[in-house]
Parts: C-alpha cells; sequence; structure tokens
C-alpha cells in the first residue's frame, strides 16, 4: 500500500496558558459553540473533498465546506494533462494525482492522498463519489489491495446506494471465497476465481468497464470477465470508490462517454444561426468563427448533457464562450462556459476566468492551455450541478445555489435552452473542429447544496 500519513499531534492544553479572564471568556466560548449542534439534515449531508491532503490531520472536508482556499501545484496539473490520442478520444481524468477536487465523501473514512493515489484503511463503510454523474460511458482504473481487503468500486450509484442489484452496478475488490469475488458484479454477476489473477497486495491490477445503455462490460487485466444485460434500466449514476475493510488505494481513473453525437455537420451549417458573425468550414470541417459581437446560435435545445470540444484561438487574447440553457433567440442569455486563455503572474491565475470557467460563477482552479494551440474541454450541465475539464483535467466544480430565473445571468436556469457559440468582438477569430454533445438520461438529480 501506499505509505501511510503521519499520526496526528495532539497541541498541549490551551488553559494553562490563558490568563484568568481570558478563560473565563475562552470557557464560555466554548460552551456557547458547544451548545450550538447542527441539524440531523446537515450532519448527514455528503461532505465535498476539494483541496490536496498534504497531512493527515488536516480535514480537508472541513476545509471545503467552510470555503478554505486551496492551492494546487499547476506544474503537476499540467504534467497530468492528457495526450492528444487521448483527447481525440473523449477520456478525462477524475483524479489528478494531487487533490480530491471533484469528489465527495459520502461517507465516514479516512479517504486521502498518498505518493499520487486515493487510499482508505479505516473509519465506516461508505463511498467517494464523483461530484458529477454519468451515463454511458467507458472507464479505466488502477487497484491495490490488502489480501482481506473487501472494497469496490460502484457505477452508475447514488451516493448511499441501498440494493447492489437495483440502484447501482457494485464492480467488487474482494478474496477468492467472497460469494462474489474481485470483477464480480455484486448481485448480479460472479465471475469464477479461477478466471482470475492471483492479486499480490504488493501489485497494481486494472479493472476496465463498459456501461452503454443495458450492457455491462468488465475487465481484469485486460481479461474480459462480465458480459452482461441490465434489466433494471439503471441509466445514470456517480462513480464511488467504496472503503468496507482492509486497504484500499487507486490511481490512473479515467473515463470517456460513449453514445454521443457531433453538433458540427459535415460541410454546412445545418441547424444553426448566425447573428452578427461570419461562420467558414475548411476543407477538414473545422469552423472558423470571426467577427462580433455576435453568436452563432443551435436552435435545437439540450438541459442536462456531457459536451466536449476542442477549440483554437487564431490569435493571442481571443474573448470567446460557449453559451448553454440559453434563452431561445436572445443574445447570449445562458450559462457561458469561458474560452479565453490568459492568465497573470501565473497558471494559477487566470486573467477572466480561464477557458472551463463557468464565467462571473466559477473561475477555473488553473489555466491548462494556450492561445494558438488546440485545446480540449468536456462540460457537464446536470440539473443545478456543472463541471468543466480542460485538456482532461478537471478546474470547475460549481453547484448553481441561486432562486430560479429563465434567464441564467439572474438565476438558476434548469429547463433546456439553446447552445452558442460567443464571437466576442471585432477581434475574436476560432476554430472548432470538434463539438460533440451525449445527453444525460432522464433520471432526475436532487438539487444540492455545497
Amino acid at each position: 500500500m501506499c505509505n501511510r500519513a503521519p499520526a496526528s499531534v495532539h497541541p498541549r492544553s490551551l488553559f494553562g496558558n490563558l490568563k484568568p479572564l481570558g478563560g473565563v471568556i475562552f470557557i464560555l466560548l466554548l460552551l456557547a459553540i458547544g451548545c450550538s449542534r447542527p441539524s440531523p439534515e446537515i450532519a448527514n449531508t455528503p461532505k465535498r473533498v476539494d483541496g490536496p491532503a498534504e497531512k493527515s490531520e488536516v480535514n480537508q472536508v472541513e476545509a471545503a465546506s467552510k470555503g478554505t482556499a486551496v492551492s494546487y501545484d499547476v506544474e503537476q496539473l499540467m504534467a497530468m494533462r492528457l495526450d492528444d490520442k487521448m483527447l481525440d478520444e473523449g477520456w478525462i481524468r477524475l483524479f489528478d494525482g494531487q487533490s480530491l477536487f471533484g469528489w465527495i465523501d459520502a461517507g465516514n473514512a479516512n479517504w486521502r492522498i498518498e505518493e499520487g493515489c486515493i487510499v482508505a484503511d479505516a473509519g465506516e463503510t461508505g463511498l467517494l463519489c464523483t461530484t458529477s454523474r454519468f451515463g454511458d460511458f467507458e472507464i479505466k482504473l488502477e487497484f491495490r489491495s490488502e489480501v482481506n481487503t473487501n472494497s469496490g468500486v460502484f457505477l452508475r450509484t447514488p451516493m448511499k446506494p441501498t440494493a447492489p442489484d437495483k440502484d447501482c452496478f457494485e464492480l467488487n475488490i474482494a478474496p477468492p471465497d467472497n460469494p462474489f469475488p474481485t470483477g464480480s458484479l455484486v448481485a448480479r454477476s460472479r465471475v469464477e476465481p479461477a478466471k482470475l489473477p492471483d492479486f499480490d497486495p504488493e501489485h497494481w491490477h486494472e479493472f476496465h468497464a463498459l456501461l452503454d445503455g443495458s450492457k455491462v462490460q468488465i475487465w481484469v487485466d485486460g481479461l474480459q470477465v462480465v458480459d452482461y444485460r441490465d434489466p433494471t434500466d439503471l441509466k445514470v449514476g456517480h462513480i464511488g470508490l467504496q472503503f468496507r475493510e482492509g486497504g484500499i488505494a487507486f490511481r490512473n481513473i479515467l473515463l470517456r462517454p460513449v453514445q454521443y453525437r457531433t453538433l458540427i455537420p459535415s460541410n454546412s451549417m445545418e441547424g444553426w444561426t448566425a447573428t452578427a458573425a461570419e461562420v467558414d468550414i475548411d476543407e477538414s470541417g473545422a469552423w472558423s468563427i470571426q467577427g462580433g459581437p455576435g453568436q452563432v446560435e443551435l436552435r435545437e435545445a439540450f438541459g442536462d448533457f456531457l459536451l466536449q470540444l476542442q477549440c483554437l484561438t487564431e490569435r493571442p487574447n481571443v474573448n470567446s464562450g460557449l453559451f448553454f440553457r440559453s434563452i431561445p433567440g436572445d443574445t447570449m442569455n445562458g450559462y457561458e462556459m469561458q474560452i479565453h486563455h490568459g492568465f497573470k503572474e501565473n497558471r494559477s491565475q487566470p486573467s477572466d476566468g480561464g477557458l472551463g470557467a463557468i464565467f462571473r460563477r466559477q473561475a477555473a482552479r488553473a489555466v491548462l492551455s494556450d492561445d494558438q494551440s488546440w485545446a480540449s474541454a468536456t462540460l457537464i450541465a446536470d440539473g443545478n450541478h456543472f463541471a468543466t475539464w480542460v485538456q482532461g483535467i478537471q478546474v470547475v466544480d460549481w453547484t448553481d445555489t441561486r432562486e430560479f430565473h429563465e434567464n441564467p445571468r439572474l438565476g438558476r436556469r434548469d429547463q433546456p435552452g439553446t447552445i452558442m457559440i460567443q464571437a466576442h468582438d471585432p477581434s475574436c477569430k476560432i476554430r472548432f473542429r470538434k463539438l460533440t454533445i451525449a445527453q444525460l438520461p432522464e433520471q432526475p438529480r436532487p438539487l444540492e447544496t455545497p
């Protein structure tokens, strides 16, 4: 397993160093705080985990819930970006190697980062879940487990599943004598232990899963072990890492959508309307959009979806954006995923939100792209939750807790709307060679608060 973090150091008693009056005030404050306990609803709310866990005594769950600022090693984020081939294929990382940004603790285990992997070895049974939900996808990850570990990877799961044969797919990690050994889908499909490799606790192993409609296929270390058809019509859910008993570690968690369609027609603008912007289509089918202020609007409306694009700003400091859930026919009145690559002193300081920002709502945590180079972005809009990835790395994880309003500039918009590409000003010139979308199935997501 990864090396364990050092044990917490208990601070010296504070009371011995207080003057008498200060001590009285301090005690009264402690009593006041102790009498103010959170309601059961708050106490049971899953806990967001945003920042790096550099020390075991730092409770990053509490830090995130209090809005405490966290810093990231931007050079490491840059190094974790995916290569062009993987980006072309649509892959994104669910784990950036240094933090639990984009994850939420739905249980009470000691999840933490050690040596570039997610680990747990104590606490109550429960899941560490992605904040985002996914429908049809392919996922790959590596795991390493102690001899008697009973853990798993949950697919299309709620944060607190109750029935593995109905509300989730539980991809088990368990010894050969377990009713569902490693690679099995608990309560759905059992793998014979003789088909599996020897799970040496010192070595990493790979899960590879494909969920496409009712089809679920599982590979362990390249060997297919499950080919299952789901009769329960389970369509969408989170990815969950389970702690139950025994030490477990995960790394290299990658996902890509399947069953998507392109929004850029071949050699035409069918379905789109350009307003105060010019669109040229080259021999490869890529669009070049310039001019403005104006927009290029897809007349079809979308609500909950996963969208991926590849764009190239043809000049320095180009300002553009992709608007979604927009008021049809209106002037860019929608949520905006920013397209801008500028930064101030370093890449942790976007000059205008950064590629992937939900403009004026949440800036990207780092600028991972550059002008005049092809950049890849992924956007998930699911209920009131929004997440974005740039070059395969998640940069935004935002929940819209505002009151409902038809115009997303003024409040939370839940109903579908059009997609628009912004031509910000006369100097705007940007190319798009990929714009694909996969609608999330109609399985409503409960509204969430951070």
